[in-house]
């Protein structure tokens, strides 16, 4: 059984939510590793805050990459690629999602900030932010739309140009050189 996404529980667990996002999109509930909820849960949450509070300063890339690193342990289950800077194409993560896969993205809204994206077509992209936001909240922006019905798959329909565009503004993957995400596939999947 398919369990539908979550969001986040505080301000700061955007990337834990968005991994265990992904697990839910790629697996039935009964077929989840238990080591990889495990691996998301011990590394996220790993960054200060200006305060001293660990965990208030979210996660940090290179807790991402360990945790695609445990991932990756389980090779017989799923696999999992850290694709940075100029790496990240469109064209590489729609390639992942047509391979069944989903793709955890690092991306802007109004500082680093991580979403799952699950879909991809020539205009739009189609993610599931963990950020719960009120309906009218992007009503003066032409770029994003909200979805609320589709709790298996995305909440919010994106411009591609303002995925790719490079800006500061919600939804941007930012700068060609600044930019992370990671494709992850079910194995076997297609």
């Amino acid at each position: 059984m398919k369990v539908p996404f979550a969001f986040q529980n505080t301000e700061y667990d955007c990337c834990s939510t968005s991994f265990l996002n992904a697990l839910n999109f790629l697996f039935d509930r009964e077929e989840i590793p238990v080591q990889l909820i495990k691996a998301i849960n011990h590394y996220s949450l790993d960054e200060k805050s200006e305060n001293g509070v660990v965990g208030e300063g979210g996660t940090s890339y290179s807790a991402v990459e360990r945790i695609a690193r445990e991932f990756n342990k389980n090779d017989d289950l799923i696999c999992c690629q850290v694709l940075n800077g100029k790496d990240v194409t469109l064209e590489k993560m729609r390639e992942c999602l047509e391979d069944g896969g989903v793709v955890v993205a690092r991306c802007y809204q109004e500082q680093e900030h991580y979403v799952l994206i699950t879909d991809i077509n020539d205009q739009f992209t189609y993610l599931f932010d963990p950020y719960y936001l009120e309906e009218d909240h992007y009503i003066d922006d032409d770029q994003v739309a909200m979805a609320f019905d589709e709790m298996f798959t995305y909440n919010r329909i994106v411009k591609n140009g303002r995925l790719m565009g490079g800006s500061k503004s919600d939804f941007s993957l930012m700068e060609p050189e600044k930019r992370e995400v990671i494709l992850i596939k079910k194995k076997g999947a297609s």
